[in-house]
């Protein structure tokens, strides 16, 4: 009897062992299709990984003007033996012919480039250079039209953009308008984070 029940027994065992063998191989071929399918999704749909990018803005140090031009004067007329303004003026009439601009130098070398750049009512409207060929030069003069025939071209706010040598220096405002008066405007300040600052720059905007 024990020996039959140890035969049963055994038999039992052996089954169990075998099912058991049987389901470890199938456990194998299930965990192998989940590693298969896994790589094969990271394949269709990779990670996509956030850089993070630290961005260094580095500080341009502006050239500072020299204070070679001392002062910017408009004015209706001139002294045509000095070439200095003897009207000074601000603000036009529509009946003047001219406005001149006088800048006078602390003792401009040879040499130095004088700019300007002319706006009306903050677009780009012309720009003049001269190159000073005397050492010690005391001043030197620019002259517009005042055009009779387009009312809406000669009306208006104009500033005026000095540089020298590329770097800005003076700001001078004048008005052509209907009726005379007789009062002159100070210099606008100047800061070293005016986009004027430097000629070329102010040179490339012009379009805008």
């Amino acid at each position: 009897m024990n020996t039959k029940n140890r035969k049963t027994q055994k038999g039992t065992q052996s089954g169990f062992a075998k099912v058991l063998s049987q389901r470890k191989y199938i456990f194998l071929f299930i965990l192998l299709g989940i590693i298969v399918l896994g790589l094969f999704v990271a394949k269709i749909y990779p990670q996509h990984t956030v850089k993070k990018t630290v961005m260094k803005q580095s500080i341009v140090t502006r050239s500072k003007d020299t204070g070679i031009i001392n002062r910017g004067l408009t004015g209706r007329a001139i002294d045509v033996n000095t070439g200095k303004v003897i009207k000074a003026a601000r603000i036009f009439s529509t009946g003047d012919k001219a406005v001149y601009l006088e800048l006078d130098f602390n003792n401009a070398p040879k040499g130095t480039v004088i700019d300007y750049i002319r706006y009306k009512k903050g677009r780009y409207v012309d720009h003049g250079e001269i190159i000073i060929t005397k050492d010690n030069t005391q001043n030197t003069l620019f002259t517009w039209t005042i055009n009779t025939l387009f009312l809406n071209i000669r009306d208006g706010q104009w500033r005026i953009a000095t540089y020298t040598n590329g770097i800005l220096a003076k700001q001078i405002a004048y008005e052509v308008k209907n009726n005379r008066v007789s009062y002159v405007y100070p210099d606008q300040p100047i800061n070293l984070s005016d986009p004027d600052y430097h000629l070329s720059t102010a040179l490339s905007a012009k379009s805008q």
